[in-house]
């Protein structure tokens, strides 16, 4: 070999090595998730962290153009809580991008500072429905969702019992989010020209749900909506008063904890807005996958896998922005042919819309032999 042209090629690999360093960039994310409190939060907030966990592990292992950090936050479920740890993450963590909450509350008080801030925010998996609609005409807006929503989860279930049952009623919880829900119910079943034939609510504290449940049966009630913090309540006063109606429920009825707590033949035939089908081979392999690395750890498929989902999105937002927050927020607008586990489509978002789960993603699911799976009728 020439001497000089061995010495040339050495130099160039060497040249080239260092432009990739120069390229390959350290990239914070920071994770904001309700860890502690009550059951039902914690379950929201532990699933989605999992999947963000799950995703991340996956892009480590497949030699990454950046080194990718997570930061995370236990936010308690408390607002000013999470406000101050967002503020922590921007201002001491240096992120480039944030992920969470479960917390509508927190998530309400936190993302104008992020607005403010020109750091791109990932909410999820709160389902609270105005949140992107809050800062979608500001252009541009930092702001982005991976969850269900809200109302696109009451349309779905309003629009298959209105053709299956007569008499519907609805027992909720008196805490924000049961209260919205009775709004949102009312009005579309308002617009449906349909009426509840029954209405109960219980406090979240509530021990004992047998007085409403028997009022509920008392009016005949055929298909009963239940949007309560603890839905356990209802199937035991179920069976204190020989009551056993359809159910249906908002995507919260799908968790495994709830059902170990109701047990898996009462839960069985329920059905929830999902946006997960199990029967599905890519969400199949997904579940497998976290039951593999988790096992009973592993509890919420469907909030899981939007988890993963999201942080994905992120993950190849960075890969094509690197740590430039403004540059992420680009990509992650422009983001396109993603191959989703949950029902996020190939382009989850655009500069009108900043809601990875469209009405059209969410269908039926319902309880099958212990699992939740796409109810076909």
């Amino acid at each position: 070999m020439n001497v000089k042209r061995g010495i040339g090629w050495v130099i160039g690999i060497a040249i080239l090595a260092l432009s990739a360093q120069a390229v390959a960039e350290n990239v914070k994310v920071g994770v904001v998730q309700a860890l502690s409190g009550p059951p039902a939060i914690v379950d929201f907030g532990e699933s989605y962290l999992q999947g963000i966990e799950a995703a991340l592990r996956e892009y480590k292992a497949a030699r990454p153009k950046h080194e990718v950090e997570i930061v995370t936050y236990n936010d308690e479920a408390n607002p000013q809580r999470a406000v101050s740890l967002v503020q922590r993450l921007i201002s001491n963590d240096r992120v480039s991008a944030v992920i969470g909450t479960v917390n509508a509350a927190s998530v309400v008080a936190f993302s104008p500072i992020l607005q403010q801030a020109q750091i791109p925010v990932l909410i999820g998996p709160s389902t609270a429905t105005d949140i992107t609609a809050r800062f979608i005409a500001q252009k541009p807006s930092y702001v982005f969702r991976c969850s269900m929503v809200e109302n696109h989860m009451i349309d779905a279930v309003l629009d298959w019992a209105i053709k299956r049952y007569k008499k519907i009623g609805l027992i909720h919880t008196t805490s924000g989010y049961g209260m919205f829900a009775l709004a949102e119910i009312q009005k579309g079943m308002a617009q449906r020209n349909v009426q509840l034939v029954a209405v109960e609510s219980g406090a979240p504290t509530v021990t004992d749900m047998t007085p409403q449940i028997l009022k509920l049966k008392n009016a005949g009630v055929e298909l009963l909506l239940v949007y309560h913090d603890s839905p356990e309540l209802i199937y035991r006063a179920f069976q204190k008063v020989d009551y056993k109606p359809a159910v249906a429920a908002s995507w919260g009825l799908s968790s495994k904890m709830t059902v170990n707590v109701i047990g898996k033949d009462a839960i069985e035939g329920a059905v929830m807005a999902q946006a997960l089908d199990l029967n599905n081979a890519k969400a199949k392999g997904f579940d497998e996958m976290m039951t593999r690395a988790l096992g009973d750890k592993y509890r919420w498929p469907v909030v899981a896998a939007l988890g993963y989902d999201a942080m994905r999105i992120m993950l190849g937002a960075i890969d094509r922005a690197g740590a430039n927050a403004a540059r992420i927020r680009d990509a992650l607008e422009s983001t396109e042919g993603f191959a989703a586990v949950s029902g996020i489509p190939a382009k989850p978002f655009s500069a009108t819309d900043h809601e990875c789960v469209d009405p059209s993603q969410v269908f039926m699911g319902v309880w099958r032999g212990g699992r939740v799976v796409k109810l076909d009728n």
